[in-house]
């Protein structure tokens, strides 16, 4: 998070806005000032009583999109690797999704809550406090630009068969380039994360102060936003729009029956749901934590600092909430997909039969 976008309070951005020295402070130096100034952190939880009394529904809706998350892309991410008829360019790209929001809950939604409820902030130490702010953003970036990849890859897929697709040892370059982008995009941010320690009050932060750097700050923010948020959802707009196209006025040759010709019109109109549903999911998850950080690095006080906590924690689990859609729309919307994990499973409970050696259906989602 942004020195601005402080889950702790607004206050904090006043004593971001005392170093005026281009942003060579120390550590050390940094949290003596902060230490030095808690006099001025009156209102600095105002909203955490508020976001107490949600609790109740916050945690439980947390846990269930985490459960939901890990376990539905477990499954995807083990139909993939145990069938070897799986292991194509289309289902690497899903096989990458499915990993990065796994990965995504796993690391997001227990340190978000602790940090959020513990009443002595983040109690994970300094070490986890720089890994943790690496990793959340990194498995969120990776899980974008691994949706823009499945877009294009269905774009070409689509839209030209007859062109060459990319070779598995090219997906797997592609995939890696998707981690170490993801991982420098993340770097800026890392280097002006802090873990700052109030001892006399008993309380710990871990956050992000971009120190007499605003201009700087906001440049990050905004190029962030773009990359990771507006491209990938032109592009998956776009992909998925020539997609439709090509579908509505794709006719197969030949003489057909009523009934074929109706089956014909039913996956047409299955796909263009589908796709449909990626935009729209991808948009919808997305839209209330970006909505939020544009309007926060704008001017934190358009938003109320008596619900600044509740509405960043909401629009966050919004966005969370990706990682359950993901394996439903990439997978599990597929007839073929949960007729091989079922013919998995199957195999796996025939005594004396070997997995191995049950007939497995290429799925190519």
């Amino acid at each position: 998070m942004e020195c601005t976008a402080s889950g702790w309070g607004s206050e904090l951005n006043t004593l971001c806005a005392m170093h005026d020295g281009g942003g060579n402070d120390s550590g050390p130096a940094f949290e003596v000032e902060l230490q030095n100034s808690s006099s001025k952190r009156s209102a600095q939880f105002v909203g955490v009583e508020l976001l107490q009394s949600f609790k109740l529904l916050i945690i439980p809706s947390y846990t269930v999109v985490a459960l939901v998350g890990i376990f539905g892309n477990y499954l995807l991410l083990y139909v993939i690797c145990r069938s070897r008829k799986m292991h194509n360019v289309t289902n690497f790209f899903i096989g990458n999704l499915a990993f990065s929001d796994m990965l995504m809950c796993a690391t997001w939604v227990p340190f978000t809550l602790a940090y959020a409820f513990n009443p002595h902030g983040w109690v994970f130490g300094r070490f986890m406090c720089y890994l943790v702010y690496l990793i959340q953003p990194v498995t969120v970036y990776v899980s974008v630009f691994t949706l823009t990849a499945i877009g294009v890859d269905r774009y070409y897929a689509t839209v030209h068969p007859l062109k060459k697709r990319i070779s598995v040892l090219a997906c797997t370059y592609l995939l890696s380039g998707i981690w170490l982008l993801s991982c420098g995009l993340v770097a800026p941010a890392v280097a002006h994360t802090y873990h700052v320690e109030f001892k006399n009050e008993g309380f710990t932060i871990c956050e992000e102060f971009w120190m007499g750097q605003e201009r700087e700050r906001l440049a990050y923010a905004y190029s962030t936003l773009l990359i990771t948020y507006v491209l990938p959802l032109s592009t998956l707009c776009i992909s998925y729009l020539c997609i439709s196209v090509k579908l509505r006025s794709c006719v197969v040759p030949g003489h057909h029956t009523q009934s074929q010709a109706e089956a014909q019109r039913m996956r047409k109109r299955k796909t263009f749901r589908l796709v449909s549903l990626v935009v729209a999911a991808f948009g919808v998850c997305w839209m209330p934590i970006s909505v939020f950080n544009v309007l926060r690095d704008i001017d934190i006080d358009l938003i109320d600092k008596r619900y600044f906590l509740l509405i960043q924690l909401l629009c966050h689990l919004c966005a969370m909430s990706s990682s359950c859609c993901n394996p439903f729309l990439y997978a599990w919307l597929h007839d073929r997909f949960r007729a091989e994990l079922r013919k998995m499973f199957t195999c796996r409970r025939r005594i004396g039969i070997s997995a191995n050696n049950c007939a497995t259906a290429s799925v190519v989602l």
